[in-house]
């Protein structure tokens, strides 16, 4: 189940809980009993960095062939 950051409209209170895919779901609700709360977003926990992974990084380079010329 996926854990989210939600924030108390009432009193201010930022706190985690996990709430389901379903649309069904039961809403969230506030540790102190208020019932508005807003799904806060912030920034993903991994950070990627440089220009990207490619094929080659990982493998050997392939054998060059030598021509007798």
């Amino acid at each position: 189940m996926p854990r989210f950051d939600f924030l108390c409209q009432t009193c201010g209170l930022v706190f985690e809980a996990d709430q389901p895919l379903q649309p069904s779901a039961a809403r969230v609700t506030c540790p102190h009993g208020h019932g508005k709360v807003r799904k806060r977003f912030s920034p993903p926990a991994v950070i990627f960095k440089g220009s990207g992974w490619y094929i080659t990084d990982s493998r050997k380079p392939a054998p060059t062939r030598e021509s007798d010329g």
